[in-house]
């Protein structure tokens, strides 16, 4: 399940990107790939086929009702708490009136909850991302704040005495829903019960010097540390000792108010530096603080670090990348242009101490932004190289360092920073190589395909990780040299998807072999396609050779076994035949049979139309069974090449001479109901016409609602009883009593029929009924008789050009017309007849599924009433065989086709 639901998340990807890549391509203007856009991650296509990604070291949007909006930070109420407008680290503050002061959500969904212990928070004064608690303690205020990472908990203590105050020797809230522990680098974890986690940096706190807000200090040193115990459920805070540290460590008198900050983020800061003056203090999150601090001033000395999410780029081939991020203030003024280096990989949020210098990589690039005391600049520094050598991590760290560290030269940089890595994917290797025109799959060296033209097209497909324009090389040489390209053919900068060239002016009789690269103009695909070779042929084979067994006994629709062989590099052979004895010149491949060296090669065994198909393996013969369809008839056969190149027809007699015909077949087992032969009224039972049927003779039932009088003139000026099917219900079907013959045999089907119109939908004059192999005689809604078998479905036949019908001849209402069905088992093929010809109105190949069973009883227009034949019929006979023309002509003229 897991498997499928990734399969199908990285379909949708590719379809977006590719979409996405489409619309750059078109419009000119870069695309975002929505599918890829998280808080601190967009991925563009490029009007050029390249991507690119953004990955911010803070979050910059939040997905809000479907859609991608800015982080807002600012304060509204929300179900009875107050929360960020839009916030990728949810979190939200007490309206007042109760002791539970904050909530921090993790990744995952769970709540983590800080409790006040000193009893109810009051009401608080909103302004922008701040809610104020006034004198929380005596002396102290306590501002909640919003941050785009999370939160921040800033205590504004505003006096001496407050600070040293009893309460603040153990300043702290309640922790529930999660455990603390504190990490490596001072930072405290907050884990919840589904394992995911918050964290919470080391406490901070500065005083008022020099400007200072609770926002942040005001000079250009760092904040200092507040001496702190983590347990389980508290980071237990001793202000007083903290600034009496800090005042001693200085010799500076301390400014009130302070502010103690003990923040809390959601995990996803992703920016700290480091500063020799608190070797041991962290600053990967400093609550409501934007400033990141670098270079020397005082006691002061650090470095900025920034870790963006990489593992996208795995396996991608990086075009550029900047690193852009904001100088809020060039603080101290000596110069000390920036550089930046990789870093790491080390656990981020790193302290002074526990920064490994020896992991600093190469410069990347030095810039120089701004100048002293100036206005915030943007800067960009090139780190193409350095995003390149980190391919395949997760994590990319860049550190910014001054050029000159002896040099007192102090900036201040925004913690927000931007990575943008332009990147190209190396295409995919084309696949399925084939042969499109004429249609082959590729031979290999020592079986090539074969081709009959002069012209063949190579088709591969080719697809692109990136998916927007990629181009495809093709590369064809001869056989027996495979190092020198004789036709170089490229498909151009396309979509992916199917591409295709065509090799032109090839020589008959040779062998060639190509293949295809994928290639973005940036970057070849990682190898080719294997090797397709083909051999052109342009020779038709020669003439198959046919033979019979030796003393062959010819009968219409018994079975012979005949051998086709012919030329080494003959595929198949197409055989059909004509009632008509053998001529010459040999008529031409009926259309059916017709193989083209432009087209694929047909499949075989199979039927179609007048001709069936037989697989041929050069000379060895095949075989294949056969059946004289008529006293004279004749077996055609043609041979074609695995080029698709065919010979002309050769002939084979099926009778031993003109002379000697083949027998006609013994039909004394079928049926005939000869109506025109009786008085009218006709019976409710009419009998069996066969003489010599004995005990296995059927009677056809006409039930007491179907007329008995019906008579017309089949035989001129003679008036005879005839049957006829205008009735309503399914109990006025005329029916046999039993099935006359066994449909999976050959049969003949043959009746006289009078129909009254054409019909609107198709009609059903009769059918031996069965599930899966039904025997019918119908009338399209185009005038024509079909006669069909298949499975018991009329809507199968409707258009007349079902492949279990062969649909022919002419309807002319108010005339009488003998329609006959022949279904030839050994030949597989479907006949109709018009009249006494036996050269046939329509044929069609036909087989029957293995372990068909054979239909039922005959019923004559049967129901519903939209498919029921009205019209008249006269003598239907069924008889298990093949007719043949004497046999025809003698039911045409009112007599029975049995032995006299």
């Amino acid at each position: 399940m897991v498997k499928a639901a990734l399969g199908a998340h990285r379909a949708v990807v590719k379809q977006a990107i590719s979409a996405a890549s489409a619309a750059a391509v078109a419009s000119g203007v870069p695309v975002v790939v929505e599918e890829l856009t998280s808080p601190t991650q967009q991925t563009s296509a490029l009007p050029d086929g390249t991507m690119q990604l953004e990955v911010s070291s803070v979050p910059v949007r939040v997905e809000q009702d479907g859609a991608w909006v800015p982080v807002d930070t600012t304060l509204v109420t929300d179900e009875g708490w107050l929360a960020p407008a839009a916030s990728a680290a949810p979190v939200r503050f007490s309206a007042g009136g109760s002791d539970q002061l904050a909530q921090v959500q993790t990744e995952s969904g769970e709540w983590v909850t800080e409790t006040w212990p000193y009893g109810n928070l009051p009401a608080p004064t909103v302004e922008g991302d701040t809610a104020t608690y006034a004198e929380v303690l005596p002396g102290v205020d306590l501002k909640m704040v919003a941050t785009p990472t999370g939160q921040a908990s800033i205590y504004v203590v505003k006096t001496e005495k407050a600070a040293k105050s009893s309460k603040l020797d153990d300043l702290h809230v309640q922790i529930g829903g999660a455990d603390l522990t504190k990490k490596s680098n001072g930072a405290v974890k907050a884990e919840a019960s589904d394992g995911s986690d918050i964290e919470a940096g080391q406490p901070l706190w500065w005083d008022s010097s020099e400007g200072a807000s609770y926002r942040e200090p005001g000079d250009e040193g760092s904040p200092a540390p507040v001496t702190h115990e983590v347990t389980a459920d508290r980071i237990s805070m001793d202000v007083g000792d903290s600034v009496a540290k800090e005042e001693k460590r200085s010799g500076d008198e301390v400014m009130y108010p302070i502010f103690v900050d003990p923040d809390w983020s959601s995990g996803i800061s992703a920016s700290w530096y480091t500063d020799a003056a608190y070797p041991n203090q962290s600053y990967i999150s400093a609550g409501v603080s934007e400033v990141l601090r670098m270079g020397r001033y005082e006691q002061y000395r650090g470095n900025i670090f920034f870790e963006f999410v990489i593992s996208a780029l795995a396996g991608k081939d990086i075009v550029a990348a900047q690193l852009a991020a904001t100088q809020i203030k060039w603080a101290s003024c000596p110069n000390s242009p920036v550089q930046v280096r990789t870093f790491g990989p080390q656990s981020g949020g790193f302290t002074w101490n526990q920064q490994n210098h020896a992991l600093w990589g190469p410069v990347l690039d030095t810039q120089n932004p701004g100048y002293c005391n100036g206005p915030a600049v943007a800067v960009g520094w090139n780190v193409t190289m350095g995003v390149r050598e980190k391919i395949g991590a997760t994590w990319l760290q860049l550190g910014l360092a001054p050029q000159d560290e002896n040099v007192v030269s102090r900036r201040h940089f925004s913690r927000a920073a931007t990575l943008y890595v332009t990147y190209n994917t190396r295409p995919d290797a084309p696949t399925n190589p084939v042969i499109a025109s004429p249609s082959r799959q590729c031979g290999t060296a020592s079986a090539p395909a074969m081709v009959g033209q002069s012209d063949v097209v190579a088709q591969v497909n080719q697809s692109d990780p990136d998916p927007g324009n990629v181009d495809t090389n093709f590369h064809l040489m001869k056989a027996s040299n495979l190092n020198a390209a004789i036709q170089d053919k490229p498909s151009g900068l396309l979509a992916q998807g199917p591409r295709s060239v065509t090799f032109t002016g090839l020589t008959d009789g040779e062998t060639y072999a190509w293949r295809a690269w994928g290639s973005d103009h940036r970057l070849d695909s990682a190898g080719p396609t294997a090797w397709c070779y083909f051999t052109v042929d342009k020779t038709k084979p020669a003439v198959p050779t046919v033979s019979l067994p030796g003393g062959t006994s010819f009968e219409v629709g018994k079975s012979i076994e005949a051998s086709l062989s012919g030329a080494a590099d003959v595929a198949g052979y197409v055989y059909w035949i004509t009632a008509g004895q053998i001529a010459s010149p040999a008529p031409a491949v009926p259309v059916s049979g017709t193989v083209s060296s432009t087209t694929a090669l047909p499949s075989c065994p199979s039927v179609a139309a007048e001709v069936r198909r037989v697989c041929g393996n050069g000379a060895t013969a095949a075989t294949t069974k056969v059946a004289p369809t008529d006293s004279l008839s004749t077996l055609w056969v043609s041979a074609y090449d695995r080029a698709g190149n065919q010979s002309p027809a050769t002939g084979v007699p099926l009778y031993t001479s003109v002379g000697t015909p083949a027998a006609s077949m013994n039909l004394d087992q079928g049926h005939a109901w000869q109506v025109t032969a009786m008085t009218t009224p006709l019976p409710s039972t009419v009998s069996d016409s066969n003489p010599w049927i004995g005990t296995g003779a059927i009677d056809l039932i006409i039930p007491p609602n179907a007329s008995t009088t019906s008579t017309d003139l089949p035989d001129p000026p003679v008036t005879s009883p005839v049957l006829s099917t205008n009735y309503a219900t399914a109990e006025d079907e005329i029916r046999t009593t039993s099935a006359p013959v066994d449909s999976r045999q050959s049969l003949t089907l043959s009746m006289w029929v009078k129909p009254s119109h054409i019909p609107t939908t198709p009609n059903v004059i009769v059918d031996q009924s069965g599930p899966a192999n039904s025997v019918q005689l119908q009338i399209t809604t185009t005038g024509k008789y079909a006669f069909c078998m298949g499975a018991w479905n009329v809507d199968m036949y409707s258009t007349g050009t079902d492949s279990n019908c062969a649909v022919g001849g002419t309807v002319t209402p108010g005339t009488w017309q003998m329609i006959t069905g022949v279904w030839d088992a050994v030949n597989q093929q479907l006949r109709l007849h018009i009249g006494s010809s036996i050269t046939p109105v329509a044929v069609i190949g036909h087989t029957i599924p293995a372990g068909t069973a054979s239909a039922g009883t005959l019923t004559f227009g049967r129901g519903p009433d939209s498919w029921r034949y009205v019209g008249l019929v006269a003598n239907p006979a069924m008889v298990p065989g093949v007719i043949d023309r004497s046999q025809l002509e003698r039911l045409a003229a009112f007599q029975l086709p049995f032995t006299e």
